[in-house]
């Protein structure tokens, strides 16, 4: 299998067979350019033959042991229910699969670190699948914020109101909402703050929810020089847009900002660094353009991401475990 290039392919297996996979699967065998996927696993072998079936795959697995040992994969998209992360990366990480694991990457950050530390003995790549830093517009925007008047704000929320059934409502599963929608704001205030070169402090953690229940809506408030105020909830819908702000200036990400696409300047004179709107569309979902990112990485030999990397993810899996802790969780 070969690329329009001259590297061959990627070749990537799906562990898991729901909705995300499925979206994984069509955004990048349609759009991606840097690799396919050809194989898919799930629990037991007529829902991963239906699976690759619909999606036109070769190759369908009745088990995730199936999935590390095929010698047709080389990189496994991790797609199950997030308790179950930590155990599937090491098992492909022992196989000598590189991992791209959809978020929350775990739900330990003791986990975390041990992965890490296997992924980089072993000399393979683990990166949490977090999409928006890796669509076009997302990567404009840090590119041009070093040269913007400093921020001093920013405001983002991701809320819906699902049917408050199944594993986002049960709490032996880590349900919730800062761990299902919570860690998209939070990325992107770490990655704003990284790019900026600035420290990052604990936030102040508000959680709503009732006792043994989980939390259906979690608010985390960053104090200092560049404050932000992120939400999440599983109980209502909240605001599309992400408001980052400074002196007498203000940019807005429209739309689904963790789907970004446009960012506008709002209000006074833009600078000579921000000389027009940044309007970058995606097609499909935009999923190929992390798992571009994550071929790219591989193909440079790299065992950790510009874009993605694992201190990030770490620092907000650190803000998510405490402030669940904290709150008596």
């Amino acid at each position: 299998m070969q690329s329009q290039g001259t590297a061959p392919l990627l070749r990537w297996g799906i562990a898991g067979a729901g909705a995300i996979a499925r979206r994984f699967c069509r955004d990048v065998n349609q759009y991606a350019r840097g690799g396919r996927v050809v194989a898919i696993a799930a629990r037991d072998q007529g829902r991963a033959d239906e699976f690759a079936r619909e999606q036109g795959l070769e190759f369908a697995y009745g088990s995730y042991q199936a999935l590390a040992e095929s010698p047709e994969v080389e990189a496994v998209y991790v797609a199950v229910i997030h308790p179950q992360h930590a155990a599937l990366i090491r098992q492909m990480l022992l196989a000598g699969k590189h991992v791209l694991v959809e978020k929350p990457a775990v739900t330990r950050l003791r986990d975390w670190d041990a992965l890490v530390a296997l992924a980089h003995e072993r000399g393979l790549l683990l990166l949490e699948a977090m999409k928006v830093m890796c669509f076009p517009a997302m990567r404009a925007l840090l590119q041009r914020l070093p040269l913007l008047p400093a921020p001093r704000n920013l405001r983002a929320a991701f809320g819906s109101a699902p049917p408050r059934v199944g594993k986002l409502f049960d709490p032996a599963l880590d349900g919730g909402a800062a761990w299902d929608v919570g860690v998209y704001p939070l990325w992107l205030y770490a990655a704003l703050c990284e790019r900026l070169g600035l420290a990052t402090k604990a936030p102040e953690v508000a959680l709503e929810r009732a006792p043994g229940e989980v939390d259906l809506a979690a608010r985390f408030n960053f104090g200092g020089p560049f404050s932000a105020e992120l939400c999440a909830s599983i109980a209502e819908d909240l605001d599309r847009e992400a408001w980052l702000s400074g002196e007498e200036w203000t940019l807005v990400i429209e739309g689904k900002w963790w789907n970004p696409q446009h960012i506008r300047w709002q209000g006074g004179t833009p600078p000579a660094a921000w000389p027009e709107d940044i309007y970058l569309p995606v097609q499909g979902g935009g999923m190929q353009h992390e798992a571009d990112h994550f071929t790219d990485c591989i193909r440079h030999r790299l065992l950790d991401s510009p874009w993605l990397s694992h201190a990030l993810t770490r620092r907000v899996l650190g803000w998510v475990e405490t402030g669940l802790h904290g709150a008596g969780r």
